[in-house]
């Protein structure tokens, strides 16, 4: 995820942290401080969102090392103000499996409350009094609190919150997955929308978790309703064979000329027929700024991962998009096509039109018969 920041490496996944992450310690220490708080107060709270953020990190663990269980890996796990996320490579396509990845997560911080109340329970802490003067006094009750909250929270049925994929994998035992992604998506933006309504009158967080679930959930259908419609595909059959590249030696000024005059906003470089990357008009631009116009072509490549195979299942390429909007198609060394979001949709498209003649021939000759 960008400007997001690499902290580590725990059990082979990178762990990252959003900046704005510091903004809310920050921001959470001074509210307790000049609340007429004491330093120790303001340091308590700054110690509670840590622990708290901790409990999300095993949380997305819960999910990534229960997904290695089936062979799927995890790409990195990035904390973020509103909670974690884990970018796992695929998810998997048996509903049981699917269940168990989705389930983990809350699992892992139901253990944790579990463990919480049983420290409090053994500690003589429930035989007070209890009234609400009790919680803000209490690190350890705040954070049973946040754990059940958490379960509470990401166990409702919409996506993209652990629920709705839940809810998804128990629909799809029983019918197709998309169809079963539909539905848990329309649950959920059902429930968005009396989210957004009780907002109104309640709280305005409530609004901005409607609007959350709402995106979240239409997301999860394309990205399935894409996957379907790219079933049975190749690399191949959705890349772009003809378009414009330049040697490495070229000046930066050529290259730029050819993006004006083709529209073509991504460049891709050779050298001696090898490929060795693609110019981005973002790094072109930058690159002129800093080395001029006769900079070599060579030096505005950005950060290039392995290109595509050609004959690897198109479905199983879509995790890469969320990395960069175009992919090099190689054979060896060499650049036979490129893959953009635009040549993916438009695959998907025609897939579906032909899949949609097919079906209405059948019926004609049905009908016919």
């Amino acid at each position: 995820m960008k400007w997001s920041w690499y902290i580590g490496r725990i059990a082979g996944i990178d762990i990252k942290i959003h900046p704005t992450f510091v903004f809310i310690l920050i921001w959470f220490g001074l509210s307790a401080y000049l609340s007429g708080g004491s330093f120790t107060a303001a340091m308590t709270n700054v110690l509670l969102i840590l622990a708290l953020f901790l409990c999300v990190l095993l949380h997305e663990f819960g999910h990534a090392l229960t997904a290695r269980l089936f062979d799927i890996k995890t790409r990195d796990i990035t904390l973020l103000p509103i909670g974690g996320v884990a970018r796992l490579e695929s998810l998997p396509e048996d509903p049981k499996e699917e269940l168990l990845v989705s389930i983990a997560g809350p699992a892992v911080n139901a253990v944790i409350a579990a463990g919480l109340f049983s420290g409090l329970l053994l500690s003589g802490f429930f035989s007070q009094p209890m009234n609400l003067s009790v919680l803000p006094n209490n690190f350890w009750l705040q954070l049973l609190i946040a754990n059940i909250t958490l379960v509470l929270f990401n166990l409702i049925p919409a996506f993209p919150m652990d629920g709705g994929r839940v809810l998804r994998s128990i629909l799809a035992l029983g019918m197709d997955h998309l169809k079963a992604t539909c539905i848990a998506a329309n649950i959920g933006k059902g429930l968005a929308f009396l989210m957004g309504i009780a907002g109104l009158f309640l709280n305005p967080w409530l609004i901005l978790t409607a609007v959350f679930v709402w995106f979240g959930a239409g997301a999860e259908a394309q990205a399935v309703e894409l996957k379907a419609g790219l079933k049975g595909l190749a690399v191949r059959d959705a890349m772009v064979s003809k378009f414009y590249q330049v040697e490495a030696n070229q000046p930066l000024s050529d290259v730029f000329q050819l993006a004006m005059a083709t529209g073509q906003s991504n460049i891709p470089v050779i050298s001696n027929g090898n490929y060795l990357g693609i110019i981005r008009r973002a790094d072109l631009i930058k690159t002129m700024e800093r080395l001029g116009n006769r900079a070599p072509a060579y030096t505005a490549i950005g950060s290039e991962p392995a290109g595509l195979d050609p004959d690897m299942p198109l479905t199983d390429a879509l995790p890469q998009f969320t990395d960069s909007r175009v992919w090099p198609v190689l054979e060896g060394r060499q650049l036979i096509g490129l893959v953009t979001t635009e040549s993916l949709q438009q695959r998907m498209w025609l897939n579906q039109r032909a899949k949609g003649t097919k079906t209405q021939s059948t019926s004609e000759s049905t009908d016919a018969a």
